[in-house]
This record gives structure tokens, sequence and C-alpha cells, in this order.
């Protein structure tokens, strides 16, 4: 089978599976229940989680920027900005989910050539993200145990261990690798070339803190915009988890699976699937208007500009 042949049945496989667990999300539900929990919801409820969601982008923009500064990439913050928001677009209306992380790349290495260390700092930006969702997550279920099952408790935890003992230890294990395979070593010694700079990771961490916490409160917003009351505590517990499940490449964009995992984990917690359901769609709504933003700034061919010498504006 050729390569784009393959893409677009898989990209058609993941269309269906978002159509049938929709069908059935909708079909299994009270239609009428749905709608009114839409009505309940106030415009400016939307705007402001909305724009909170804008915010946590931004600030998501600001630490790629910061990463290929790491790597020695030119340029001006508000051309990254300009190629993170195009790259959400993308990520969002290509038949595949990292198609914008794709472009990034490109448009990182179009005049520096070095499309190696572009997708490393892409990647960077993306696992740095689970790692500060991962952390908090795990943060939220120290304070309050009950907050979800055991099972997803224990998950956390082991998680934030994990990571934990990774960006503390991965230091150690070039330096061991170094006297196993140095030349492994050595290329590894660029990815890692932030842990040179404690200072740096910290600043990066807590970027992706903030804008973590940004967007959680942007959905415990929507959620309390609908009726639901939930701790804040829970949003932060429940959407690693759920985030997690819609980054599954087994549907487009996530669509069934995340608003599926929306009504399983507050159906936990005693919330009607009505409920749920709307504030899955909700939220998936904020990330649509956002990313839209990105297509207009394709549309209008500000992707074409170079990143230039490093600034700060």
């Amino acid at each position: 089978m050729r390569p784009t042949v393959r893409r677009w049945a898989g990209w058609l496989i993941r269309l269906c599976v978002s159509a049938g667990l929709l069908w059935w999300l909708f079909s299994r539900f009270d239609l009428t229940g749905i709608l009114a929990a839409f009505q309940e919801l106030s415009p400016l409820v939307w705007l402001i989680a909305a724009l909170m969601y804008l915010g946590a982008q931004i600030l998501s923009s600001i630490r790629w920027f910061i990463l290929s500064a790491a790597l020695s990439f030119p340029g001006r913050w508000r051309t990254y900005l300009v190629f993170y928001f195009v790259g959400m677009y993308f990520n969002l209306f290509l038949p595949t989910s990292v198609g914008g992380d794709v472009l990034k790349v490109h448009f990182l290495s179009r005049d520096e050539g070095r499309r190696l260390m572009a997708a490393y700092s892409v990647v960077g930006d993306r696992l740095f993200g689970l790692v500060a969702m991962v952390l908090m997550g795990a943060g939220a279920v120290v304070l309050r145990p009950d907050i979800l099952p055991g099972h997803f408790v224990t998950m956390l935890w082991i998680g934030g261990i994990v990571i934990l003992c990774g960006l503390v230890g991965l230091p150690f294990f070039q330096w061991i690798l170094g006297g196993i395979w140095p030349n492994l070593a050595e290329r590894l010694s660029s990815v890692l070339v932030l842990w040179q700079r404690p200072r740096r990771i910290l600043v990066v961490l807590g970027l992706s803190s903030c804008l973590q916490a940004m967007g959680m409160s942007a959905v415990a917003v929507l959620g309390g915009g609908v009726g639901i009351e939930m701790p804040l505590l829970f949003y932060f517990a429940s959407l690693p988890l759920i985030n997690i499940a819609t980054a599954i490449p087994i549907s487009l964009s996530g669509i069934g699976v995340r608003e599926g995992s929306f009504v399983y984990f507050l159906g936990i917690k005693g919330i009607q699937p009505e409920q749920a359901l709307c504030l899955g769609i909700l939220f998936f709504s904020v990330q649509v208007a956002t990313s839209l933003l990105g297509g207009a700034a394709y549309a209008l061919g500000l992707h074409r500009g170079h990143p230039g010498p490093r600034g700060r504006s």
C-alpha cells in the first residue's frame, strides 16, 4: 500500500471511530438534557474560558521559544508565536494529529537546516507539557487521595515518580552511557543542553505549570458554567488522564474519546452524563476557536516570516 493511501486510510478509520463514538454517546443519553446544559452556559463564561485557554497557549509558545534558544535557534518570540498557532491549527485539522508539529519543525529549520535539532525543540515542548501535567495530577491526588478511584491515583503517583527520577537521573544516565557508547552520549548531550542550565529548566517547568493550570482552570470555568460543581483539584487530577487518552491516535483529533472520557470521569463523581458530554464539547469548541487564530495567520501568510535575529519581541 502506498504511503498516501495508507495515510488517508488511517484518517478514514479515525473518522469512523470518532463518528461511531459520538453516535453512541448521543444515542445513549438524553438530547434534551444536553441542550439544557448548553443553554445554561453564559456566553461570557465561554469567552472567559477561551481567553484563559488562549493565555495558556501563548505561554506555551514562550516555552518553545526558550527551548529553541537553548538549542541555538535564532528568532524573535512573536515569530515563534505565529509558528506555534499555525502548528496548533494544522494539528487539529490535518488528517494526522502531529501534522502541525511537522510544520513547526519545517518553519524553524528551513533557514538553519538543523532539522533534527528543530524536531528536538518541538518534541521537548510537548514533553515538558506532559511532565508538568502529570506532576500536577500527582500533586492533586497527594492533596486529595479520594478525588479519584485508587487505580487512577496509583497511575498518577507512578507517573509523577518516574518523571521526577527522569528529570534528576538523565545527566547520570548520559555519564554512564559515555563510557559505553561515546557517540550516542554525545548526541544525547545536545538534547540535554537544558540540564547544563538548571535555572532555565526551572523557568520551563514553571511556565509549563502555569499554562497547564490556566488550561485546566478554563475547563473548570466551563464546568461551573453548565452547573457542574466540582473542586478544582478534580480537574487537575482527571484532565491529565483525559488528555493522555485523547492523544492516543485512534480517533480524529480526539473527537469522541475526549467527550467519552469526560462522561466517564465526571460520572465517577455522580455528575449527569448530559452535563459531562456538554463540557467535553465545550472544551473542544474552545480548542477549535483558539486554533482558528493559527488558520487566520496562515491565510494571511504570516508563517512565511523568518525567525531573524534573536530578541525579546
